[in-house]
């Protein structure tokens, strides 16, 4: 068999159109291409059998008598004739240099023969070192990591609906199982004891104090001493005729039963009256009563910074009342309450839960898109990554690339390698056909010219 055009089209019909196999003829279209792409594919092959039967043609035309009794024996029929046998010559040899890579060239079992279907283990072994050693270095990983903006791919993926949709609901799925590992009485006993470990252990004054004046710059204290203002305003106005009461039974108890009985109930009239008109005066924001308890906010605080040691008291005061076991069991009821409700919520696609990691999940999408400080990491993270996993990729490379091709048939191996270097396969043998032609009428013409002389 001298054409490899056979085993070239059927390759490449493989590659093109997996499990349809092709005879050596067809030339049809293959993944929407035309006739005309087919055959042009398969043209060299072709080609150069139809050159090497041209070649033996004319080597079998030159040696025919006929031309001596019509022209004699001029030159330039001892080149032809020379030629286009030298040309049959190469041009035979290359597709038996060809043919024997791939093949038994005729069938016949010539040694040193069909040497890629009967090496494949080392061809494979070979294939498999040399694309890690000259693909997969770290270098060239190296600068082709370097230029992927891999925190904007991520961006971009999550941006798109349906995957911030599913990673929402990824984040929230996360929440029941997170508070069933946590549902062993731990979590309980770690959220009574927390408070009051941290209060004994770092030193808090530096961080309390920061605290309290920002809480005293923002008018948090102000807040707090309005709401004891409302509640003592209500307990006044709800409890007035016990205020007045008690008033009377003082000024009874002091002045005796007359003094009481004429003035009594002026007096607690009288005090009462002044108590509100004091308390509607200090309500105010801006009431000299608020500035002095600023004031008086301010001064304890620089206090408790300049002393230490009363700070420390009050911190040990604070880590005792906060130890105290009806806070202990508060602090325990609490994080059952906050189960609970974590559980129903994550359960609710409009809940607090999903609000949350929408947002959580869109911030971190922002934040990835103004490629700051956390787009960086993440880049150089991924970058760091890949690299450390290079030695592991590089081994299962060299391992899987052998393990492919032993798995091939010899037919198969042929086919996949004829595939992809059947034009250049081809070629060869076009080369050798012509470089044959031209070598040998060269030295025909030489050496005939020679002895003619």
């Amino acid at each position: 068999m001298l054409d490899t055009g056979a085993g070239e089209e059927a390759g490449r019909q493989e590659s093109f159109q997996a499990g349809e196999k092709t005879g050596a003829g067809k030339t049809q279209a293959v993944n929407g291409g035309s006739v005309e792409t087919v055959a042009r594919k398969i043209a060299p092959g072709k080609m150069a059998t139809l050159l090497l039967a041209a070649m033996g043609g004319l080597a079998v035309g030159a040696s025919l008598p006929l031309w001596q009794r019509l022209y004699g024996n001029p030159l330039w029929l001892d080149m032809l004739r020379s030629g286009t046998q030298a040309g049959v010559v190469g041009g035979l040899a290359d597709w038996f240099a060809v043919t024997a890579l791939f093949r038994h060239p005729l069938g016949l079992p010539i040694p040193h023969t069909a040497i890629l279907p009967r090496r494949k283990a080392e061809l494979g072994e070979a294939l498999g070192n040399f694309i890690v050693r000259h693909f997969f270095t770290d270098e060239d990983v190296g600068r082709l990591l370097q230029g992927r903006d891999f925190s904007r791919m991520i961006a971009q993926a999550l941006a798109r609906p349906e995957t911030f949709a599913s990673v929402s609901t990824a984040l929230r799925s996360v929440i029941p199982g997170l508070c069933e590992r946590l549902e062993d009485g731990r979590s309980a006993a770690a959220f009574k004891e927390i408070f009051p470990q941290l209060l004994a252990g770092v030193d808090l004054n530096p961080l309390l104090m920061r605290g309290m004046r920002a809480m005293v710059d923002e008018d948090v204290h102000q807040e707090v001493f309005s709401f004891f203002l409302a509640q003592f305003k209500e307990l006044v106005l709800t409890r007035e005729g016990d205020v007045r009461d008690f008033v009377a039974a003082r000024v009874r108890e002091q002045g005796g039963r007359f003094v009481g009985w004429a003035l009594g109930g002026t007096v607690a009239n009288q005090v009462l009256g002044a108590l509100k008109m004091e308390l509607d005066r200090v309500d105010p924001m801006d009431s000299e009563l608020r500035h002095g308890f600023t004031g008086w906010v301010r001064d304890k605080i620089n206090l408790l910074a300049d002393e230490p040691d009363r700070s420390r008291e009050l911190m040990q005061d604070l880590g005792r009342f906060l130890s105290h076991d009806s806070l202990r069991e508060w602090g325990g009821g609490l994080w059952q309450r906050l189960r609970t409700m974590a559980l129903e919520d994550s359960a609710r696609t409009d809940g607090w839960c999903a609000q949350a990691c929408d947002i959580l999940l869109q911030q971190f999408i922002s934040a990835l898109e103004q490629q700051g400080p956390l787009a960086r990491k993440i880049n150089q993270t991924l970058v760091q990554g890949i690299l450390r996993l290079m030695p592991g990729i590089r081994k299962e490379i060299a391992v899987l690339i052998p393990r492919v091709v032993q798995g091939w048939d010899g037919e198969g191996l042929s086919r996949r390698l004829e595939a992809g270097l059947g034009r250049d396969l081809a070629y060869i043998r076009v080369n050798g056909t012509v470089v044959g032609f031209l070598i040998g009428a060269a030295l025909e013409g030489l050496l005939g010219g020679l002895l003619r002389s």
